[in-house]
């Protein structure tokens, strides 16, 4: 999948973002999701770091691909999500 740029509002934790596109005059819609997660849990050096955010997204729901990791803010760490696309009528 080609990659596109859309500046969105602050997302809190748990949020849902939908973007319809049109491909060759098709209408297609994407979910993206962006959790945050705490990642202290374990350790607080790198390395446990890292294997808990690892461990996290494993277990997350399979219907959704990570995209992104986002800047960690303290304890918590953002990660995007994206949900395959779908054709719209």
């Amino acid at each position: 999948m080609k990659t596109i740029c859309i500046q969105v509002p602050s997302l809190q934790e748990n949020d849902v973002v939908d973007v319809e596109v049109t491909v060759n005059g098709e209408k297609r819609l994407i979910n993206y999701r962006v959790e945050s997660f705490d990642w202290t849990r374990g350790g607080f050096d790198t390395e446990h770091r890292i294997e808990r955010l690892r461990e996290l997204i494993k277990e997350y729901d399979s219907s959704w691909e990570l995209v992104q990791i986002g800047m960690p803010d303290r304890d918590l760490i953002p990660v995007m999500f994206r949900r395959s696309a779908r054709v719209v009528h």
